[in-house]
């Protein structure tokens, strides 16, 4: 192996691992969200209670250091829940 490619795999894996930290700080911050628009954490009964979580969806996100895949994103029953962290998918009309 030479150095040209030690230096290309080094490179390639440092980038994967910054994108999986990125990757858990973006679904942490989402649960946090999730939490902060309900009122409530996980299995939590209170008064103040605005609503019952549902699971996850996943999608990907271009992100400045590249794509993250499978990004889990907590969904309530309502579907109320709407991030800060990104805008919701958007279909294009064509132009007439």
């Amino acid at each position: 192996m030479t150095q040209e490619e030690i230096r290309r795999l080094t490179k390639e894996e440092i980038s994967r691992r910054i994108r999986e930290g990125a990757k858990a700080i973006i679904e942490q911050v989402l649960e946090e969200e999730m939490t902060e628009h309900l009122a409530a954490g996980h299995r939590e009964r209170t008064p103040s209670r605005r609503g019952e979580r549902n699971g996850h969806y996943t999608r990907n996100l271009i992100t400045p250091v590249g794509k993250i895949e499978q990004l889990k994103v907590p969904r309530d029953r309502e579907s109320t829940f709407l991030t800060e962290v990104f805008e919701r998918y958007k279909r294009l009309t064509p132009k007439a």
